[in-house]
């Protein structure tokens, strides 16, 4: 996809149609739920995905050397994986990866690295058994800022992070590169000692020690994670631990010169747990800890996006939140990506059709959230009734446009408007139709069943159904699957824009990133885009 749509259309979406205690032991590993013998790739990124294991586990190692110019990270991945077939060979995700030796249970294997389909081909040196749980050792080095997609752009600074949504990850580590195929991750980051470098992954802080010349931060999820999650980042950061909010650990990480820059946002958290957390939203948060990474960059575009879902520390821009002091500029944004904590990160899409799960639910309640603490959009909406007046009345232009909710015609429509707000205009016709109670109902029962796993549409309307009727499976294919928007239930005088007026209007402006080419191409836009912040 065009990764800079993101921009746009995230904050377009906040803007104008607008976003339990963990007891963690180390003693226990990630419980991974059985995942099917072969994972399918995405129709939307099919070179992705391999045949023949499915992965229990990655152990990163990276070695931060920002002497070397060329090649300032020198890292290893060791993958356990179950095999499902007697394997002559296989292949792994992997691109703008310098791989250097791979050995599979111990011993040397051949390798081949074929850049067109971004594959690095192992064959091991006897064939490995059907059932069995192999080890697979590859050795690289990678320059973080060499183009590799999922790695953040620093500007001037120096250091890594990571922003690898949605086919990036492979550019950083070699792996099974699809949401479906969960997997238990251990990170180690060496830093350069006495330089002000630290490391921070995703998940808990387990070890530090200091041997020749480098500190090794070693890090630990607690829960499975998708490739596309994974966060490590490292340079001259400093990590701020907050006391827990309804029992979930806050851990933030900011710039270490950042000075207050980020006091104010980082303080909003708290709140935003207490609410989106409550039994009458989403109930208890799903993870070990959650928290805030600002990036240090002096680009523009570090990574194309305002925030990125990254497993238990969300990636921000760090221009989006510096020096903020105002909440409603900010904090439907912070729900958004809050909320993804449930669906997208504990729960995710099995494959990128189903990214509406996660990012129309993130948007849902971004959403709510802004209305109740009286926050009106720039569109002029005021409560969630009119601001899904306003996008019903585009919904048939985001269909032609981008597809159905849940089928997205190409790669370019997975974070277009459709998602973003075709996702939650569905969201909020269930909740007219079954009411308030059963709609809860559905959003708790679904993810307490995927929990941990992956989840398709499929699975989302099935629980709806068992929970409020076959007719609303029905229901939710017409609204996620068809080619023209459904009639609102209780609203029978909303009307969505007639063929006359399809791809002409909002839906098709907004996925612009440039606020000034949208209005001097439409100026009836402005008023949903005033307050439109990009980067």
């Amino acid at each position: 996809m065009n990764r800079t749509t993101r921009i746009a259309v995230t904050l377009a979406t906040t803007i104008s149609a607008v976003a339990a205690p963990v007891a963690a032991s180390w003693a226990e590993s990630p419980q991974v739920a059985a995942k099917p013998s072969t994972a399918k790739p995405s129709r939307l990124y099919p070179n992705l995905g391999n045949k023949g294991y499915t992965v229990d586990s990655y152990d990163l190692s990276m070695r931060y050397q920002p002497q070397n110019v060329k090649a300032p990270v020198k890292a290893t991945t060791v993958i356990k994986a179950k095999t499902t077939e007697r394997l002559k060979s296989f292949t792994l995700d992997a691109a703008d990866l310098d791989v250097t030796s791979v050995t599979v249970d111990g011993k040397t294997a051949r390798f081949t690295s074929e850049a067109a389909k971004e594959k690095l081909s192992v064959t091991p040196r006897t064939p490995v058994k059907s059932g069995h749980h192999m080890e697979v050792k590859i050795a690289y080095t990678v320059n973080p800022q060499g183009g590799g997609r999922g790695w953040m752009k620093t500007g001037t600074k120096a250091g890594f992070a990571v922003a690898a949504q949605p086919d990036g990850a492979h550019t950083v580590f070699p792996c099974n590169d699809i949401p479906s195929d969960k997997a238990a991750f251990t990170f180690h980051l060496a830093v350069p000692r006495g330089t002000g470098d630290i490391g921070v992954a995703s998940g808990l802080k387990t070890a530090q020690k200091t041997k020749d010349g480098y500190t090794t931060y070693q890090y630990k999820s607690k829960h499975p994670m998708a490739t596309e999650l994974v966060q490590m980042a490292a340079g001259k950061y400093k990590v701020i631990d907050k006391p827990s909010a309804n029992g979930v650990p806050i851990r933030n990480v900011a710039p270490a010169d950042a000075g207050s820059k980020f006091t104010y946002a980082f303080g909003l958290t708290p709140e935003q747990l207490k609410w989106i957390s409550s039994p009458s939203n989403l109930g208890p948060f799903p993870l070990e800890t959650y928290g805030i990474l600002a990036a240090d960059t002096t680009a523009t575009e570090p990574f194309n996006f305002t925030g990125l879902e990254t497993q238990t520390l969300t990636l921000y821009n760090p221009s989006f939140l510096a020096n903020k002091t105002d909440a409603s500029l900010i904090a439907p944004h912070m729900m958004h990506e809050l909320t993804h904590s449930w669906f997208g990160v504990s729960t995710t899409p099995k494959t990128w059709s189903d990214n509406w799960l996660s990012e129309g639910h993130a948007n849902y309640y971004g959403l709510i959230y802004r209305y109740e603490k009286g926050w009106p959009s720039s569109s002029g909406a005021k409560t969630m009734e009119e601001a899904m007046k306003i996008v019903y009345s585009a919904g048939n232009s985001y269909r032609d446009l981008y597809g159905p909710v849940a089928q997205p015609k190409d790669e370019s429509a997975l974070y277009s408007n459709q998602a973003y707000l075709g996702g939650p205009l569905a969201l909020y016709a269930l909740q007219q139709k079954v009411g308030q109670a059963k709609f809860h109902e559905i959003e708790t029962a679904f993810l307490k069943k995927y929990k941990d796993r992956s989840a398709s549409t499929k699975d989302y309307i099935q629980v709806a159904e068992k929970i409020a009727g076959k007719d609303v499976g029905a229901f939710l294919k017409d609204w996620l699957y068809g080619t023209t928007t459904p009639a609102m239930p209780g609203h029978p005088d909303w009307k969505p824009d007639s063929v006359a007026v399809r791809s002409q209007g909002p839906a098709k402006m907004l996925v612009q990133q440039d606020p000034a080419k949208i209005l001097a191409q439409d100026p009836s836009v402005k008023p949903l885009l005033e307050g439109h912040t990009v980067g």
